[in-house]
């Protein structure tokens, strides 16, 4: 019996300890704890710092859908621009001598530099603005370009097209009327490469984005019109060998013969026999001197007087002079070229003989189309003479003839005084004006003068 009760008890204690070494192994693999041995990470920690990480990676991908498809970057074909003139003291406001201020068009002065710039994002030097994941694979393209409205509407090429790669260009306007600036842009776009494209040379592509906009811009006249006068007498002769229309036709002819330069200033000219001239007009455009298209506060003025009516004696006489031209209104910006004959002037006075007829005609052109056309009938052109009081003389028959002397002064102090004036107002409300005194001289002493 009690060989029995020490055998089952044996049995026990083996049943007890097998079950304690199972427990021990459940424990032992159901635990998460990272244990450490001389520097090195057992099995199980690495397994778990595994799992760490990918549920890292699913947070940071959450709310992502997994199409199983590479994720591709749009680039757009084109991008938005602005267009614009740099502001200054010479952008004239909106409605700058009466004009709409709802035409969008820049309103600008003649002669002046002006800086025109633009902005778009192909422009920038960072890529990431126009498209993210993106970056520029080349410099932009960059070309400006101006046109000139014609009088039927259309535009043509003020100069070719010009490629600057350069976000600002500047200039001057040199013709009043109305432009069309235009910019255009275009620039290689394409995807930051991935590490495999780093690897895999060949393999980047790159998409032309391009942008352009335009803009209009009305240039306003800023310069004194051309004044062309001419007078001729009978040279002896009751009969005047041209009508005041045939004398005008006269000087059109030559006006757009010689694009608005005096059509002669040589003493020698045959013409200066018989028919005086003055001209007063924007000066020369020659190497040696650059008198046209300045600036409008710098702005000046030609008058070249040429024949026999500008010398007391009667010779034949050419005389040139530069003078500066007046700011008229500063509201407007227009200007007034201005000469004043006298005693104390270069421009002394008109001489002309007693008792024999002469007849005058004036005309205008402006720089508007580089004077090839003359006398544009809605200039306001006028040329009179007058009397000391004001008063207009008139005309004996066809001509002015004048029968008593007042020249010199200093003998014939109670004479009548006599100034011829003449006025021509542009479309832009620039104004050329001339008054000088007109002196009779004796006929006979002058004839021989001539002579």
């Amino acid at each position: 019996m009690k060989k029995f009760a020490g055998f089952s008890m044996f049995l026990l204690v083996c049943v007890l300890f097998a079950f304690m070494v199972n427990v021990e192994e459940a424990i032992s693999e159901s635990t998460t704890s990272v244990v450490i041995n001389e520097g090195t990470i057992d099995a199980d920690s690495e397994s778990e710092e595994g799992a760490l990480l990918e549920d890292s990676e699913e947070s940071l991908l959450d709310g992502i859908e997994d199409t199983g498809e590479e994720v591709r970057v749009t680039i757009p074909e084109s991008a938005d621009m602005t267009l614009g003139i740099q502001d200054s003291d010479n952008v004239m406001p909106a409605n700058f001598r009466g004009g709409d201020p709802d035409s969008g068009l820049v309103n600008a002065l003649e002669d002046v530099y002006y800086v025109k710039h633009e902005h778009s994002l192909i422009y920038e030097e960072d890529a990431q603005e126009l498209a993210e994941n993106t970056t520029f694979a080349s410099d932009p393209n960059i070309t400006w370009d101006t046109k000139m409205k014609n009088a039927d509407g259309t535009y043509e090429d003020v100069e070719a097209p010009k490629n600057t790669n350069m976000a600002a260009d500047g200039g001057e306007f040199f013709l009043p009327g109305e432009y069309q600036i235009g910019n255009s842009g275009a620039r290689q776009v394409g995807e930051v490469p991935s590490v495999e494209d780093e690897e895999e040379e060949g393999n980047e592509e790159a998409t032309t984005v391009t942008a352009q906009q335009s803009m209009g811009v009305k240039v306003h006249d800023v310069t004194a019109p051309d004044l062309w006068i001419a007078f001729q007498e009978t040279a002896g002769s009751r009969s005047i060998p041209q009508s005041e229309e045939a004398l005008i036709g006269d000087l059109k002819e030559n006006i757009i013969k010689n694009a608005g330069h005096p059509f002669s200033t040589e003493p020698n000219n045959e013409e200066f026999q018989t028919k005086s001239f003055i001209f007063i007009e924007e000066g020369e455009d020659t190497e040696e001197l650059k008198e046209r298209d300045k600036e409008p506060w710098d702005k000046t003025a030609r008058v070249t007087l040429a024949g026999t009516l500008f010398n007391e004696d009667g010779m034949v006489d050419v005389k040139s002079a530069v003078f500066e031209t007046k700011l008229l209104s500063k509201e407007d910006q227009t200007r007034l070229a201005q000469v004043v004959g006298g005693s104390d002037h270069d421009l002394k006075g008109i001489f002309v003989r007693r008792n024999v007829p002469f007849i005058f005609a004036a005309t205008a052109t402006d720089n508007g189309d580089r004077r090839k056309s003359a006398a544009i009938e809605s200039y306001n052109v006028e040329a009179r003479l007058e009397y000391r009081d004001g008063s207009p003389v008139e005309k004996v028959g066809d001509a002015y003839l004048f029968r008593v002397q007042n020249y010199p002064v200093e003998e014939h102090k109670d004479q009548e005084v006599y100034t011829f004036i003449a006025r021509a107002k542009d479309l832009s409300g620039n104004v050329t004006e001339i008054a000088v005194p007109v002196y009779v001289v004796d006929t006979q002493a002058s004839f021989e003068g001539r002579r």
